[in-house]
């Protein structure tokens, strides 16, 4: 399991109980289409054959938006999730790239080998590997640690291994297979890989580029649609972040620059650890924000100061009254 699958569980501290005034604002999920079109993030099924940014391309062109952005490049060979920001919804594109992935993938080896022995080899590969990538990769060819989260052996057939890993973002499984292949005492090579998660988001979640089209047509014409269900509000980006729910109170400061004290917090979620990269949001579930946290989750409840330093801010300044 992925981290961010765990934190999505995790309990909820209150700090102190707040009420939020329906004047201003609105729950993420009563927002019209209109507005998470302008807004939002698509879950495309990449076909094999084109570049990443090929298919945000086409997504651009599909729904008639001013810009797109993809979160995570995949291969032209390798196939599946693929998050695609929607004009603002671009802007989330930067923390959901650093979400854990899942990928599915076919391995075939030089000899047959045991599979018992596979088995016993995908054990010792959970935990930190090292890495260098592959040289056609466009970051620096440096060694880097990267975690394994899960490893199974799904299936061996003589010299093919099936296989899903749960991963760090920014492991390269195509190197992977060959450190796999050298520590069975033979050579390994990826033939076929699909991402099935990236974060929480799943593979079942996704829509291929056809229907994607179909759907907008039928509802630029008025007709019955599904275009509802396959866009997502901009808040789905920061799924696999923990959270602090704000009062109405704390939100326009926050919206106009202003770091999170602790005076603004009305819960957070528990295990938050310093410096980590948290979503804040309305009572109403808004994003607010994306900022670093200066303490754990603890010390916000018990102490004063400043809970978090902003990231980045996506709320709109006049969407919540001055409080100062």
């Amino acid at each position: 399991m992925l981290p961010s699958e765990i934190d999505q569980d995790r309990e909820w501290l209150v700090k102190e109980e707040a009420d939020t005034d329906w004047d201003y604002g609105e729950r993420p999920e009563n927002r019209p289409l209109e507005e998470k079109l302008s807004n939002g993030i698509v879950l495309v099924d990449k076909p094999a054959g084109p570049q990443s940014n090929q298919v945000s391309v086409w997504v651009k062109e599909l729904l008639e938006r001013g810009k797109t952005g993809h979160s995570g490049t995949l291969d032209p060979h390798v196939t599946g999730l693929l998050p695609v920001g929607l004009d603002e919804g671009t802007k989330i594109m930067g923390p959901l790239s650093n979400a854990g992935k899942e990928y599915i993938g076919l391995m075939s080896l030089d000899e047959e080998i045991g599979e018992e022995k596979i088995e016993e080899t995908s054990e010792e590969f959970v935990g930190t590997v090292e890495q260098v990538p592959p040289e056609k990769s466009a970051v620096k060819r440096e060694e880097r640690e990267r975690d394994i989260y899960e490893l199974e052996v799904l299936e061996v057939d003589g010299k093919n291994v099936l296989f899903r890993v749960e991963c760090e973002k920014g492991f390269y499984v195509r190197t992977f297979c060959k450190q796999f292949g050298d520590a069975l005492g033979t050579d390994g090579e990826m033939d076929e890989l699909r991402r099935t998660k990236v974060g929480v988001f799943e593979e079942r979640e996704t829509v291929n580029l056809q229907d994607l089209a179909d759907q907008y047509e039928f509802w630029k014409e008025g007709e019955d649609n599904s275009l509802e269900e396959l866009v997502l509000p901009v808040e789905a980006g920061v799924r696999h972040l923990k959270k602090i729910i704000v009062k109405d109170s704390a939100v326009a400061a926050l919206a106009h620059g202003a770091d999170l004290g602790t005076g603004g917090i009305s819960k957070l979620q528990k295990g938050i650890e310093t410096d980590e990269l948290l979503a804040v949001l309305t009572l109403k579930g808004e994003l607010i924000a994306t900022a670093n946290a200066e303490f754990g989750s603890d010390e916000m409840l018990e102490e004063g100061g400043t809970a978090a330093t902003l990231d980045r801010v996506y709320i709109g300044k006049d969407e919540y009254p001055r409080e100062w």
